[in-house]
């Protein structure tokens, strides 16, 4: 009798097929992506220490402060710049509202903020354009 390759097949075939089989045991909305781009409307290069801070908000409780959820921070801030946040589903309440804010700072100084809510729908999630506000001194 002839030995060929055909004796991996079978091992190989049931590998394949267990991977599969846990594939489909993965909840495919087990995360919830928001991504998109802050702004900001000045002709401005800002210095390269300016640090840019988006964060996701639960803004559900009317007399207190927002729970923050995410936060990402990065420097050489330009006009727009690109985020992404990759969240759990199980980290968004039902009934509860979010959000998404952002600001730039340099040093301990305000030099931008959002001045409009960007809320999200965790349902239907597209990218959020953010705009920032350049804050008066």
């Amino acid at each position: 009798m002839k030995m060929t390759g055909n004796w991996l097949r079978l091992p190989m075939m049931a590998a394949v097929a267990g991977m599969m089989a846990l594939t489909g045991c993965a909840t495919p909305n087990a995360t919830v992506e928001i991504d998109g781009d802050v702004w900001y409307r000045e002709r401005i290069a800002l210095p390269p220490e300016a640090v840019l801070t988006v964060q996701v908000q639960d803004v559900s409780k009317a007399d207190a402060p927002a729970e923050v959820l995410a936060v990402i921070q990065r420097d050489s801030v330009t006009s727009p710049t690109p985020f992404k946040f990759i969240l759990a589903r199980d980290q968004f309440q039902s009934g509860h509202s979010y959000s998404v804010s952002a600001r730039i700072t340099l040093k301990d100084d305000l030099l931008f903020i959002n001045t409009q809510a960007y809320p999200v729908n965790i349902d239907k999630v597209e990218p959020v354009s953010v705009m920032v506000q350049k804050v008066g001194r």
